[in-house]
């Protein structure tokens, strides 16, 4: 029986547009279970310890902000963690895809809603062919967002037959920790494209051309 996990993180937030949240994406990172992942999570346990840090969920944001767990870390430490995980996602088989809206465009969290799940159905139809050719889908979120729930199990039940939606702890999948860093990457992208890169991200990337010869050259090349 051919298995294929998608696992989904979201940036972004419901309410009305602002100058602190102007967009809302996610990220669908789809994982054929057929491609064993077991050397590579090794490989990136043993690098983080390697740099001193837990075994734990690798939380992209946060990074970039030096926030929480990593406040007390050095910029260049933070920058080898990430990329460890980076490096992770070159070598791993994966595809993703990001669903993302400009809030100014909706009038309402309804809207907004409406908005994303329309993407979702284009995106799963033009590719319909790729997920018809596995028997079983599970899709992995940590139900962060009501609103992100209701659009996953809408759209995929009315699609799919046999689907399996579980709750996920972000520390339990590394692919899930990549779902979370190509969302930062995508929104920082979106961030950059549109002059709306904030300061941490400008200290952490260090400039616009590494960012897009680097960091985002390395996760467009898994994008479908």
């Amino acid at each position: 029986m051919r298995e294929l996990s998608v696992f989904v993180d979201e940036s972004g937030d419901f309410g009305p547009y602002s100058s602190h949240s102007p967009y809302y994406l996610f990220t669908l990172l789809f994982h054929d279970q057929e491609n064993s992942i077991n050397t590579e999570v090794t490989y990136l346990d043993r690098k983080v310890q390697e740099h001193g840090f837990d075994i734990h969920a690798i939380h992209t944001g946060p990074i970039i902000r030096n926030e929480g767990y990593y406040k007390n870390f050095s910029p260049d430490d933070r920058k080898r963690l990430f990329n460890d995980l980076l490096l992770f996602t070159r070598h791993v088989n994966i595809k993703y895809h990001i669903v993302s809206v400009d809030k100014k465009q909706a009038s309402g969290s309804k809207q907004l809603v409406d908005m994303l799940s329309k993407q979702l159905v284009l995106f799963l139809r033009d590719n319909l062919e790729y997920f018809m050719s596995f028997d079983k889908i599970i899709v992995y979120y940590d139900y962060g967002q009501s609103e992100i729930t209701t659009i996953l199990t809408s759209v995929f039940n009315s699609m799919f037959i046999d689907v399996d939606f579980r709750h996920v702890q972000p520390y339990e999948y590394k692919l899930f920790q990549v779902a979370d860093m190509i969302c930062t990457l995508e929104l920082s992208k979106l961030n950059f494209d549109n002059n709306k890169i904030s300061k941490s991200e400008e200290n952490f990337y260090e400039s616009h051309r590494k960012f897009k010869d680097y960091y985002y050259k390395t996760i467009k090349k898994k994008k479908i």
